[in-house]
């Protein structure tokens, strides 16, 4: 698969580094004797018989849903499907099939190794919102660390955020290693930046005064962990109008925190 002058220097990039079996967020990568294969990382040693062999282009019909049919509106959220292998014979193949799975992330990857990606901060990239979007520009500080926090958290996402808010600097620089590749995301994405829509919006709205002692509190901030580590099938990532969006459960989770009210264990972004 090798060639003096790659159409696709990530890709070449990255089939240097095959020396050994590599992970790309939920995708394995390893040399076999005719080519490169792909499979899930949780299928790296099922028989290749009981996996369901894929072409680079079916692969995008592939990560649109999760094992449970859901759609998934973000394609490095940690529920793609296993079950399935792709062999790849020609580095144009291998880009084929790593776009359908994640789009721009190994030009990303390059990008960050070389030192050439630049991270877009949050108050800059929400500054040339226009339309419906245009009112983000109106969150406070405070509001877009917790939309940072809540949006970006590693049970949502496997890319590293590289990008800061007003509150908190960028996630740790994402260090590849022998085994596994660190993908960064250079500026908030759809979602997040929705969610910030939603909670500029949502502050507006006439509060609720609610009394509930300690324990009904920890119950709460339990069943919200719950719910978010074990979603269920009718849970609406993509729609932040649906109220168990799991950036706007999130988001209440931070609130939790504001107000020093929360159990120890609540979930974190591992870059904040």
């Amino acid at each position: 698969m090798a060639g003096p002058a790659s159409a696709h220097p990530h890709v070449a990039a990255l089939r240097d580094r095959l020396g050994r079996p590599l992970v790309l967020l939920e995708v394995l990568l390893e040399r076999r004797p005719t080519g490169i294969e792909l499979r899930h990382f949780r299928d790296a040693d099922r028989p290749d018989g009981e996996l369901v062999s894929r072409t680079p282009e079916a692969l995008g019909a592939l990560a649109e849903s999760t094992e449970n049919g859901a759609f998934r509106p973000n394609r490095s959220a940690p529920t793609l499907r296993s079950g399935w292998r792709c062999p790849i014979s020609t580095e144009t193949d291998l880009h084929e099939a790593l776009e359908q799975l994640y789009p721009g992330a190994l030009a990303d990857w390059q990008a960050w190794e070389t030192g050439s990606a630049r991270p877009t901060p949050f108050r800059d990239f929400v500054g040339r919102q226009t339309g419906m979007y245009r009112s983000t520009q109106a969150i406070t500080d405070g509001e877009a660390d917790a939309v940072a926090r809540a949006g970006c958290d590693s049970s949502l996402c496997l890319r590293r955020r590289c990008w800061s808010t007003p509150g908190m600097g960028p996630a740790p620089r994402p260090e590849s290693d022998a085994e596994v590749l660190a993908i960064p995301c250079l500026e908030p994405c759809a979602l997040v930046l929705d969610l910030a829509r939603w909670r500029v919006k949502d502050v507006e709205s006439r509060p609720v005064r609610l009394e509930l002692t300690t324990g009904e509190l920890e119950s709460l901030e339990r069943a919200l962990r719950n719910t978010l580590d074990q979603p269920p099938e009718d849970l609406r990532e993509g729609s932040t109008r649906h109220p168990g969006n799991p950036r706007r459960l999130g988001l209440l989770l931070e609130r939790f925190r504001e107000v020093g009210t929360g159990i120890e264990d609540l979930p974190r972004n591992k870059g904040t």
